[in-house]
This record gives C-alpha cells, structure tokens and sequence, in this order.
C-alpha cells in the first residue's frame, strides 16, 4: 500500500504540513459555521442563499481528510503530509463532472505507511472510514441546520445533500474507497 489514504490518479497541486493542513481545515470548518450562522440573519435573501451555500460547501470540503487525521492520530497512526488535488474518485462521476472533480481543491492527508502497517487493524478501520461518515454526517447537520433555521434554499440543500451523500457513500464502498478499505481492514481483524 502507498502512503496515503486512497487510490490516486489525483494530481497534487500543493503539499503542506500537517501543521498547516490541519489550521487550513480548522479555519475553514469554523468560517463555515460562520457562514451557516450568518445565513440566519436578516439579510438579503441573496447574501442568505450565497452564505448558506458557502458554510455548506466549507464544512463538505474540510471534514473528510481531519476526520481521518483525528481518528486515525487516536488510533495511533501517524502521517506526513497533506496534499491539494482533485478527488481520487473523479472516474467515478459522468464526463462533465468527473472534469470538475479532477480540479476541485480536495485536502488529502498522507499516512506514514510503517505506521498505517503496524497500526491495529480496528484503528485502521476506523481511520479510513472516519473521512467519509464525517463528510456525510457533519454535512447533513449543515443542510438540516438551514433547513430547520428557514434559510432560503434550506429544503433544496437538504434534498441536494441526501442525494449526494447517499451517492457518495456507494463511491466510498467501491474498490479503493475509504468505506471498501474500512471493510478490509476490520475483516482482516
């Protein structure tokens, strides 16, 4: 197994410290609070709909690679790095999305794989599959939150968000997927 965390034919486009990757993240988790806050407010309705959408798309993109370093740090392993690139999924997606998700600026964090090998097959589980339930899990309380709070464009959210997390979770089950990895890992416990 490589160092990292997925499949890749995903181009780094920058490499940071963990230090770094995990301040970008915080800040860009707590922004979108922020935003999902500030979308509550009596506003415009347009600056409530662009906030909304901004906290949603700043929560999705932040809690995938933390959840896997803060679970993964729990369990015991350790990491390297972090990289910006597209998703190491885009061939999942039909052509004009797959070009999107090529570009997108996905974190992706860098396993030391002495560490990953010699880690318990449970932390190693549940390193892998920390990513993806935290994404689906931190960003439908994001698209309730709008909902319930009466945002404009709070029920299309969450229809948006249910759709695209339940086909994220089968993309996460497929070979090389974090959620197919998961199973890999607690069967070989």
């Amino acid at each position: 197994m490589s160092n990292n965390l997925s499949m890749s034919n995903r181009k780094a486009h920058q490499v940071l410290s963990i230090f770094a990757g995990n301040l970008l993240q915080g800040a860009g988790f707590s922004l979108g609070c922020v935003s999902l806050w500030f979308s509550t407010q009596p506003t415009s309705v347009p600056i409530r709909v662009i906030a909304v959408i901004a906290g949603y798309l700043l929560i999705y993109f932040t809690s995938h690679a933390s959840a896997h370093y803060l679970v993964g740090r729990l369990g015991g392993i350790m990491f390297s790095h972090y990289s910006v690139g597209g998703s190491s999924h885009a061939s999942s997606y039909p052509p004009v999305m797959r070009q999107i998700f090529e570009r997108l600026p996905f974190l992706k964090v860098h396993t030391n794989s002495q560490s990953l090998k010699s880690a318990d097959s449970t932390a190693q589980a549940l390193m892998f599959g920390a990513g993806i339930v935290s994404t689906v899990v931190l960003s439908s309380l994001a698209a309730v939150f709008a909902f319930r709070a009466d945002v404009p464009g709070g029920l299309s959210l969450l229809i948006f968000n249910v759709i695209w997390q339940a086909s994220s979770l089968i993309a996460e089950m497929r070979q090389g997927g974090d959620l197919a990895k998961a199973a890999k890992a607690f069967r070989s416990s």
